[in-house]
């Protein structure tokens, strides 16, 4: 179990190395293994190296196995899994137009049926870190952010596909870290379509909650039926 958990890893933060979701090593991602995570190392060149090389670590933030540093934002992957116990893959990418939004503080508010099929709710900004914050455990008081900004939204972390970064990036999840892939795909997906329908339309409104409830139950909710 633990080779393929570090196997899949590996594929996966290869393939984000390879898609436009980042540019150089500017991404990581990451899946839950018993009782703990494995993630890829910081700054690794993928092209040269093999599965092997991808860091287990526990959700103290203990190396478990592995001899390389862990990524960086190793400690916001742990506090995502330390607060949802269903949330199984994270990936976290600087895609283009998903990051400006970031940047610009603005949430992705729900416009049409492809951002419901994934969310009936907006892809949402966190709140700003404080200098202290940032000071004393950085990476870990961003994932902190995170989970507050869902908490006052009163939303599930599988009710979203993630999350902007104020000023950083995305934060996807998923029950598994193909899933999580998946919905950084998607926000940046739809992040692009968000800004085109400003452009076309800046009095665009959000998508009505019955269609959007429609869209959304019918791909994930307990009658599912949706499929393409």
């Amino acid at each position: 179990m633990q080779d393929d958990i570090k196997k899949r890893v590996y594929e996966i933060n290869l393939n984000l190395s390879r898609s436009d979701l980042v540019i150089q090593n500017f991404g990581n991602a990451s899946s839950r293994i018993k009782d703990g995570f494995v993630i890829k190392p910081s700054g690794l060149n993928l092209e040269t190296s093999n599965y092997k090389e991808m860091i287990y670590m526990d959700l103290d933030g203990n190396k478990i196995e592995g001899n390389l540093k862990p990524s960086s934002d190793e400690p916001t992957h742990r506090q995502l899994y330390l607060s949802d116990e269903s949330v199984s893959g994270v990936v976290h990418t600087h895609s283009k137009f998903a990051t400006a939004f970031a940047q610009a503080n603005v949430d992705i508010q729900n416009l049409g049926t492809t951002h419901s099929d994934f969310s009936k709710y907006h892809i949402f900004v966190t709140d700003q870190l404080t200098e202290a914050e940032v000071n004393s455990d950085y990476e870990l008081n961003t994932g902190k952010k995170i989970i507050k900004r869902l908490k006052k939204e009163n939303i599930k972390m599988l009710d979203v596909p993630g999350i902007l970064s104020i000023g950083h990036g995305v934060f996807a999840w998923g029950s598994s870290v193909e899933e999580a892939y998946k919905n950084a795909e998607i926000i940046e997906y739809i992040a692009e379509l968000f800004y085109l329908t400003k452009i076309i339309n800046p009095n665009s409104e959000e998508i009505e909650s019955y269609i959007a409830n429609k869209h959304f139950n019918r791909k994930h909710g307990p009658d599912k039926y949706y499929g393409q």
